[in-house]
């Protein structure tokens, strides 16, 4: 055999050949599973979604006003710049139309990023599997600081002279935006929501100061519909007076429901007697008699401030108080158990939660329409927050101290059957079969006043023994 050589040779080039059937494999994609499930790629994935379905539907209606418009000079890029700027009013920001700031937003937009981002903060939770709750941020803060810098992007590419909106206000508008949504969306998916860990005292305390402030709330909207009822043939005529035509018709219709919360939070605080005011140092009270000032601007909408304060104003404040008392109620409903000095505490911490959450919908809610007589428009927190936390209280702690009757004792009826050594069937074996005539009646007679603390009662029920001759057929059946 001839000597073999470990030295390379180096008479001829290297040849490189491929496996054979190479074409046949397919390429290993195992970590493409775990890194789509990645918390943070989902989070990016969610405010790019949110951002791109929120700037579609804002330069949506912009796009119809320009196809039914008939000026030559409006064109599609303006169309689609005038949606960014709505995008941004949004999100938070104040936007600024031939020098004049508009800070009074029509924030039942910002209904649509909330929604947006928190279902898909809940859809991006679901789809991490996340187990721990602190690997939540993964999925809030990388979503929220994408979604701040897409809104600083498009006020860069919208603004100009004429229109524009302040680059800081837009990008922390954003952020805190998609903060709250994001935390929201993933909080209910993983649970949180369910306030399980929360103290029950605790809980019931914060159920009732919200169900204080919705009713507070939808009483102000009611109080809002029926203004504008009543105020129908002015505002169908200051819609006419703008002669906007269709397009011009559908802009106002949105810009109408997007400031519908802003009306309902006015008619609130009407309704509670604390007030709006309307710039010039004009106040529309329902204890004062004079009407709305004729500077405002033809907006149909506000056709619903009332001119002259209605009927026996004096009761409307009493609303807060039946809401104070409901949420007493339900106080007392859920805590019977506690001291009364506890549902005192109770009381008066649903009412602070109350005024707290409509000054924060007052501050939202206030805000100019541009200079000088137009500015300072909408209720003062401080007066809206501190009488409706009065009223509720008023209201809430009578009926959450109050004695309630004892609960009505439940019956739970426990059946034991006794079995004979001798007979077929097995003790353990269920025994079915018996007809009714040879169960023994059991009378329990609860006298009033006595057991009340007694919520659970066990009674045996002792079964007759079967003849021989039918232990077979009873253990068959």
């Amino acid at each position: 055999m001839p000597p073999v050589s470990e030295e390379p040779s180096t008479g001829g080039r290297p040849r490189f050949a491929l496996p054979v059937g190479w074409w046949r494999k397919r390429p290993h994609l195992s970590w493409l599973p775990g890194l789509t499930r990645q918390p943070w790629l989902l989070s990016l994935a969610t405010a790019g979604w949110a951002a791109l379905i929120g700037l579609v539907l804002a330069a949506t209606p912009m796009l119809i006003i320009w196809l039914g418009s008939t000026e030559e000079s409006a064109g599609w890029a303006a169309s689609l710049r005038l949606g960014g700027l709505l995008w941004l009013v949004a999100n938070g920001a104040a936007i600024s139309i031939g020098g004049i700031t508009i800070t009074l937003l029509p924030w039942g937009l910002t209904l649509i990023p909330l929604v947006l981002l928190g279902f898909g903060g809940a859809w991006a939770t679901r789809r991490s599997r996340v187990a721990e709750p602190l690997r939540l941020l993964w999925i809030v803060l990388p979503g929220s600081v994408l979604y701040a810098l897409i809104a600083a992007g498009v006020d860069v590419l919208v603004s100009e002279p004429a229109a524009r909106a302040d680059l800081l206000d837009s990008t922390l508008g954003a952020l805190v935006v998609a903060l709250v949504a994001l935390t929201w969306g993933a909080a209910r998916a993983f649970g949180l929501l369910r306030m399980e860990w929360v103290p029950s005292v605790v809980r019931v305390g914060l159920r009732a100061g919200a169900t204080a402030f919705l009713i507070v709330i939808g009483l102000g909207a009611v109080v809002a519909a029926i203004s504008l009822l009543v105020s129908i043939d002015d505002a169908v005529t200051m819609g006419r007076s703008l002669g906007a035509g269709i397009g011009g018709g559908l802009g106002l219709l949105l810009l109408g429901i997007a400031y519908v919360p802003v009306m309902v939070v006015w008619g609130t605080s009407y309704l509670l007697g604390a007030g709006l005011s309307l710039g010039s140092g004009s106040v529309l009270s329902p204890f004062l008699p004079s009407g709305a000032p004729t500077d405002l601007p033809p907006f149909p909408l506000l056709a619903a401030l009332p001119q002259q304060p209605p009927p026996m104003a004096w009761l409307l404040p009493l609303s807060a108080v039946v809401a104070g008392a409901m949420a007493g109620a339900l106080i007392g409903r859920d805590s019977r158990r506690e001291a009364r000095l506890v549902r005192l505490a109770m009381a008066a911490s649903t009412a602070v939660l109350a005024g707290v959450l409509l000054a924060a919908v007052a501050w939202l809610s206030s805000g100019s329409l541009g200079a000088s007589a137009l500015t300072g428009l909408g209720p003062d927190p401080v007066i809206l927050g501190v009488l409706g936390a009065v009223l509720v209280v008023l209201g809430a702690i009578p009926t959450a101290v109050a004695p309630r009757p004892p609960a009505r004792p439940s019956l739970a009826v426990a059946a034991t059957v006794l079995v004979d050594d001798d007979s077929d069937v097995a003790p353990a074996a269920p025994v079915s079969g018996f007809p009714r005539e040879d169960l023994e009646a059991v009378d329990v007679a609860l006298e009033p006043g006595a057991f009340a603390d007694v919520t659970e009662v066990d009674v045996d029920l002792v079964f007759p023994p079967r003849p021989a001759d039918e232990g077979t057929e009873t253990a068959d059946e």
